[in-house]
């Protein structure tokens, strides 16, 4: 379970609204959720990769 939490963590990005995912989740707080899915938003970083790799 909590590799399918990282996964789709990983995959939703910020495509889902914050309180949705903090219903998903069952965090008894938003910002639980934020900081959460914070670990995952990282598109800066992809936009870096893909540059170098050109993907």
């Amino acid at each position: 379970m909590h590799i399918a939490r990282h996964s789709f963590g990983n995959i939703s990005g910020n495509k889902i609204p914050i309180q949705m995912l903090q219903k998903l989740y069952r965090h008894s707080w938003v910002t639980t959720t934020v900081l959460y899915q914070s670990n995952f938003i990282q598109e800066d970083m992809d936009d870096a990769l893909d540059k170098v790799v050109e993907f």
